[in-house]
């Protein structure tokens, strides 16, 4: 017997606790379409390994759905090739939205997966979620879920909760076993949700855990919990908007949004530097925090984040002439390691370096239409040659990225791709712009 059962609690107490972040890290799950006996599918396989191996354990899962592939499979997992459209393997499918698919060059060494994971690494979301128990014996599940971002509500989304298995064969780990899913709202308050999956004589309990997400009706996953045991030292980041800057040359001090670090583990003692990889010897770069301090760049400096507790800073850059600096906020401890937020910032006169690496195209974004729209809207990307793939980010007027959309094999001529706005989005202007281009941005106005 499978089953799920939710219950809401409100607490009003929550948003009474000032200066705390309005947002969650958001953790990415890549859903890994694939069948035991496709080569490449096995390179995939390889690739997602390697990721897991350079991400910082529990920002990044993924989970195997098997096609033909007899006790691997079942009539659950084979729905979910259907729920996405999945007709060719391998695929894989961030977060519900960007997509890897067929052969793909390079695919096992990961690298492939970290450019398609990189937009989601550093991502806020407006959900927080947590799997509170697993019996791997009963099957037996409870979890929470609660919003963090004042005024968002989800009015119909499905909660996703799969059953997984790591080392079913030498090749197999990951195995979705079982999926059951329910439709929710929220817009306050905790949701309590409690399932039962059934434990079946050839799974290995000891390697069995769960991943827990809430998916809305344009398949955005807004967030995703699991039952993996996490390390006592736990660093998580998050910021609202994008670790790629490009500002005006003219912009000598730029003081950026506040970004997040959240303490979800033990400790409290760290080291936070900025580690300067590639910019101009006349930059210098330092970071201030919320209570007005700042603080050199290249020196290491202690923090104090209680367990359980958020500390915001700031980028505070100067920037004396016209170029691209990359480098990196580190976040250290003895128990941590190294934990590194990679940005780019560059002025916009500049084309980044990985772009002069490729061929130059000439694009152009469309107006959308029809425009003003209420749920839908086509976006119309003109390039003159061929590219692997171009990204369009969303942003609503206060700048902050409210999804992506991955165009694979852009055409020469005109290239047609729809944009299914969330049903928690408020009317209102919204801009499409093309991501790591200086294409003007499109607005479109989303009318309920």
């Amino acid at each position: 017997m499978k089953y799920i059962v939710i219950f809401i609690m409100l607490f009003a107490a929550w948003n009474l606790v000032a200066d705390v972040p309005e947002y969650y890290p958001l953790t990415t799950i890549a859903e890994d379409f694939g069948a035991n006996w496709c080569s490449g599918c096995q390179l995939v396989f390889q690739g997602l390994d390697a990721v897991h191996a350079q991400t910082h354990f529990g920002e990044f899962i993924s989970t195997r759905l098997y096609t033909e592939s007899g006790p691997l499979t079942n009539q659950d997992v084979l729905d979910r090739f259907d729920h996405y459209q999945v007709f060719g393997i391998p695929t894989v499918i961030f977060n519900g939205k960007t997509y890897l698919e067929g052969n793909i060059d390079g695919v096992a060494s990961g690298a492939p997966i970290i450019e398609a994971l990189a937009p989601y690494r550093f991502a806020a979301s407006p959900l927080k979620m947590k799997v509170t128990s697993f019996n791997v014996n009963s099957g037996l599940m409870h979890g929470t879920a609660r919003i963090v971002t004042p005024g968002f509500a989800l009015d119909s989304a499905q909660l996703l909760l799969y059953l997984v298995e790591n080392d079913v064969t030498d090749q197999d780990t990951h195995v979705t076993r079982q999926i059951l899913s329910e439709t929710i709202s929220l817009d306050a308050g905790e949701l309590n949700f409690t399932a039962q999956f059934e434990i079946r004589d050839y799974y290995d309990n000891d390697k069995l855990w769960v991943a827990a997400f809430i998916q809305t009706d344009n398949n955005t996953i807004l967030q995703t919990a699991h039952s993996l045991p996490l390390p006592e030292t736990h660093i998580r980041a998050a910021m609202d908007w994008s670790t790629e800057i490009v500002e005006d040359p003219a912009v000598s001090n730029y003081l950026s949004q506040p970004f997040w670090i959240f303490n979800l583990g033990m400790g409290s003692d760290f080291n936070t530097r900025i580690e300067v990889d590639d910019a101009p010897d006349d930059w210098y770069f330092n970071y201030c925090d919320e209570e007005g301090n700042c603080f050199p760049g290249g020196f290491a400096m202690p923090h104090v984040i209680p367990p359980n507790t958020a500390k915001a800073f700031h980028l505070n850059l100067m920037v004396y002439s016209s170029g691209i600096g990359k480098f990196r906020y580190v976040i250290n401890s003895p128990e941590l390691g190294d934990y590194s937020i990679p940005f780019e910032y560059r002025t916009s006169d500049m084309v980044s370096a990985d772009d002069a690496l490729a061929p130059q195209a000439s694009l152009s974004l469309q107006p959308p239409r029809p425009n003003p729209f209420k749920h839908s809207t086509t976006l119309r990307l003109s390039s003159d040659k061929p590219l692997t793939n171009a990204i369009i980010d969303i942003y609503n007027l206060k700048g902050q990225k409210v999804d992506s959309i991955t165009l694979d094999n852009v055409k020469s001529g005109n290239n047609d791709l729809v944009w299914n706005a969330d049903s928690s989005l408020p009317s209102g202007v919204y801009l499409q712009k093309l991501r790591g281009s200086d294409v003007p941005p499109q607005r479109m106005l989303l009318l309920k």
